[in-house]
């Protein structure tokens, strides 16, 4: 059976999060990442990324839930930015295998999340999700091409 882990060492929210990242993330065991990131998000927490907009706890919770088990065998790099009290700047690098695809796509992103009490209220994802269509030969062309006639 799983314990979640002690975290209570890392104080800030920044801290929390490169822990979660860094460490329960790649040992891939889910509930004790869960856990720490619902540690740091505020219950009223509006979400924001290319492709989700979640308003609350725990529906940023069951997104996590859904997608972080695809990044167990997958390279992920974190690297805190910017750690303060009234915001943390992160960024990261995804490399992951297109299901069912003999491709692989790298994404790189950034997060800007608000701080108030502690808790994250505000948190805001940048990446570009059509970044991993490039790899696929034909399609990433014609994107690339749609891109640049604007």
């Amino acid at each position: 059976m799983n314990t979640i882990p002690d975290f209570s060492q890392y104080s800030t929210v920044g801290q929390r999060v490169e822990y979660a990242s860094k460490v329960l993330l790649k040992k891939g065991d889910l509930e004790p990442y869960l856990a720490c990131m619902g540690s740091v998000f505020a219950d009223l927490i509006h979400y924001i990324d290319p492709v989700h907009e979640i308003h609350g706890k725990v529906g940023v919770l069951e997104m996590l839930r859904k997608y972080v088990p695809r990044l167990k065998n997958e390279p992920f790099e974190f690297s805190l930015v910017h750690d303060g009290e009234s915001y943390v700047v992160w960024k990261w690098v995804l490399n992951m295998k297109i299901r069912f695809t003999p491709f692989r796509f790298t994404i790189h992103g950034l997060v800007h999340a608000e701080i108030e009490k502690g808790k994250i209220v505000r948190q805001r994802e940048y990446y570009d999700p059509m970044e991993s269509i490039g790899v696929i030969p034909g399609i990433g062309f014609l994107y690339k091409l749609v891109l640049k006639m604007g």
